[in-house]
């Protein structure tokens, strides 16, 4: 086959213009590698259109971290903000090991002590807590490509980011370390019930 090829000048050319068809066709479709950075301390990826598989290595003991991250947001946006979190930023930290507890926005309630006297009207504000084994553990996820790679999930999470990084006003994060208490909240209320009180037998 290869002897046939070589004595066919008009082959050779052939297979050389659809060589060159195929390599402009997949330039002209690779994503840009240009992307906004992260909020939230997220290092930026390079070569975002070359495929990054990873392989991991077993867990690493560490000392378990929390992380409490708050954000200022555009009024009225917490809804759309927690279903993009949900939906396209959490399952790949999930991945990454990490584990989220939640995510609440502040909330005033009139006649309490401690409670803001008001809401603002320019903004939401916005709490998120995550569970991490260890700070070089939430270190290595500023790095979530290195570690989880960027496969569909990796593209859904950063087009969440980005959904997240364009509602969001300002971020900053504080590290916790301490004792999970065991079991959790539970409210059980007095029932509105009356009782008959019987005559003993």
């Amino acid at each position: 086959m290869i002897c046939k090829l070589r004595r066919s000048k008009y082959a050779m050319i052939l297979l050389g213009s659809l060589a060159l068809s195929c390599s402009t066709a997949f330039a002209q479709e690779r994503p840009s590698s240009e992307q906004p950075a992260f909020r939230g301390g997220l290092n930026q990826v390079t070569d975002a259109g070359k495929p990054h598989p990873v392989r991991n290595d077993v867990a690493q003991a560490g000392e378990e971290i929390v992380t409490l991250r708050y954000f200022k947001i555009k009024k009225g946006s917490f809804d759309e903000f927690v279903k993009v979190s949900a939906e396209g930023v959490w399952p790949y930290f999930e991945k990454l090991g990490s584990r989220v507890i939640g995510m609440w926005k502040v909330i005033t309630l009139e006649g309490l002590d401690g409670s803001p006297a008001a809401a603002s009207k320019d903004y939401d504000e916005v709490y998120l807590s995550t569970r991490y084994a260890s700070v070089d553990h939430w270190k290595a996820s500023r790095d979530a490509v290195q570690h989880g790679g960027n496969g569909p999930d990796w593209v859904k999470c950063r087009a969440a980011l980005d959904r997240r990084n364009a509602l969001t006003i300002s971020t900053n994060v504080i590290f916790l370390k301490g004792q999970m208490a065991p079991g959790g909240p539970y409210f059980m209320p007095g029932l509105d019930e009356t009782y008959d009180k019987k005559p003993p037998r």
